[in-house]
């Protein structure tokens, strides 16, 4: 449990090769909150990829100089500060990225497992347990904490494809202090370009001879807006003592497909709305993404089991925020390829009571004026201001002790589904292939498993959304029972049943189509309860 707080410095294969070239992470690379992960990341594809033909390519950029950071080593020095070490050359024996190849000479219908990989809705739904295909996307013996890294001369980066006769499962891992989603999708775009033949057009990332983020947080010009609302050491402490139920509560994952028809009404709905909160600004069109009222809705949703109180208890939306486009130009060159961290949240504070009575405009309008207001260069200074002024370098808490957190990491914009690897399609899928593009993407981590914490997949090729995170069975239970009922827009999150009897995980996958799959236990949690995940 918390292996990743458990390695000692020093510990595993120090300086096992002394031509190997020693560089610091970044400073906000190396945390304890991306520490906690080593993230999968599954593409599913109709049609065969040449797995050769992936591994090479990806390989090849690995060895362009530049790209160096993808084949580091991963080390912690005697200080318990973690290190780069990249090797002088890569060679058979010391490659630039991890490999592996599964071939089943059946098509997926026939394996047990891959026979569950989910097809879009026509209405809101739980689709699957990602979970399930743990094996299908780890190679045997992947990485599972940090210390797999320390102990071992394993590169950061590793390519893990499985292949059936009509559909290939290409996955990418690493640890969360290499990269974050927008990191991937540079990564991504790139690897393309080298599977193209366009090798001359992929870009050097940026900073990778020094840290474009070591001031940030250093150059405050005004407070940060929810200063008042940061919880003291009471307040961490009494927070604290709320979340050690969830020591005890059994995590399941869950992916759910929100079609484009339902999120287009609901988005048109909330749009009605601020006609009704603003009617002084009805000559105004209202703007709202339909990623502000995805978070709104699905908000709503995963906190209806909460009981009212008195005072009502305060829940804390916790966006992940790219912060490429706001240090543009002076820190993140435009149009830069930064294979990093570059992460700040958007916190938004509401009432349950709010949550359940105002309408999902609202909320959404919430949302919407927290990214305004709260993702502006000036406030993101002061946002990691206090993350600096925290010895863990771990992001602020707001809200009070009777908090509860719900984080959200829309990862829409960086366009996983339109990631185009025709270039090294073997054999068609036929007729309703993407034509090289990924019908279906999830992402699972492993070490610290973080309830309440939804990472959107992103928008697919049809304009479904899919939506995946942690909650504890008897939430799931109550969520899919809602989903089930959802047959108005006007009634966007139907009554939660009133009260959960203790139900066996049996009952519970039939309720949600789930049969079948093997139960792993997910309740490791850690200091930084229900902290952002992006």
């Amino acid at each position: 449990m918390l292996d990743f707080l458990k390695a000692k410095p020093g510990d595993g294969v120090q300086n096992e090769n002394q031509l190997d070239k020693v560089v610091p992470l970044n400073f906000f690379d190396d945390t304890p909150l991306w520490r906690a992960f080593i993230l999968y990341s599954m593409f599913v594809f109709d049609g065969v990829l040449d797995a050769t033909k992936l591994h090479q390519n990806l390989q090849k950029l690995a060895h362009k100089e530049a790209w160096w950071k993808l084949g580091a080593r991963l080390r912690q020095n005697k200080n318990g500060d973690l290190e780069y070490h990249i090797p002088a050359e890569f060679t058979e024996e010391r490659p630039a990225i991890s490999f592996s190849h599964v071939e089943f000479d059946e098509s997926a219908a026939e394996h047990p497992v891959a026979c569950r990989l989910p097809q879009p809705s026509a209405q809101p739904v739980i689709v699957v347990d990602p979970d399930e295909f743990h094996d299908l996307m780890k190679p045997e013996g992947g990485p599972t904490k940090l210390a797999d890294y320390f102990n071992t001369d394993r590169p950061q980066l590793g390519l893990h494809v499985v292949s059936f006769t009509d559909i290939t499962m290409v996955s990418l891992y690493w640890p969360h202090t290499l990269m974050d989603a927008m990191g991937k999708s540079a990564l991504l775009n790139s690897w393309i370009s080298m599977l193209q033949g366009r090798e001359n057009e992929v870009p050097d990332p940026y900073g990778t001879v020094f840290d474009p983020l070591a001031d940030l947080g250093t150059n405050v010009t005004e407070p940060h807006k929810l200063a008042m609302h940061r919880m003291g050491t009471f307040g961490l402490l009494r927070y604290g003592f709320n979340q050690l139920p969830s020591f005890f509560h059994k995590l399941e994952n869950r992916m759910v497909c929100i079609p484009h028809t339902f999120i287009t009404k609901l988005h048109s709905e909330a749009l009605a709305d601020l006609t009704t909160i603003s009617p002084n600004q009805t000559s105004q069109v209202p703007f709202l993404t339909e990623g502000d009222v995805l978070v709104a809705w699905w908000t709503r949703l995963a906190t209806a089991h909460l009981p009212l109180t008195s005072p009502p208890q305060t829940i804390v939306l916790n966006n992940a925020y790219n912060l490429r486009k706001v240090l543009q130009p002076e820190i993140i060159p435009l149009n830069a390829s930064y294979i990093s961290n570059a992460i700040g949240f958007i916190n938004v504070l509401l009432s349950l009571n709010d949550l359940r009575e105002k309408s999902l405009g609202f909320i959404a309008s919430s949302i919407r004026r927290a990214i305004a207001e709260l993702g502006t260069r000036e406030q993101v200074e002061a946002f990691f201001e206090m993350t600096r002024e925290s010895k863990m370098k771990l992001p602020p808490f707001f809200g009070g002790g009777n908090a509860h957190m719900v984080t959200f990491s829309n990862w829409t914009k960086a366009g996983l589904f339109e990631v185009d690897f025709s270039a090294a399609m073997k054999e068609s899928g036929g007729v309703g292939s993407g034509g090289g593009k990924p019908r279906y993407i999830q992402n699972c981590q492993f070490g610290f498993t973080m309830p309440n914490g939804f990472p959107i997949i992103g928008k697919d090729g049809d304009g479904n959304y899919w939506i995946s995170g942690y909650l504890g069975v008897e939430v799931w239970k109550g969520l899919g029972e809602m989903l089930g009922k959802l047959t108005e827009l006007s009634n966007p999150a139907p009554e939660m049943p009133t009260s959960y009897a203790p139900t066996n995980t049996h009952l519970i996958q039939e309720e949600s189509g789930l049969n079948g799959r093997n139960d792993k236990a997910t309740a490791e949690h850690a200091f930084c309860f229900l902290h952002p995940f992006p």
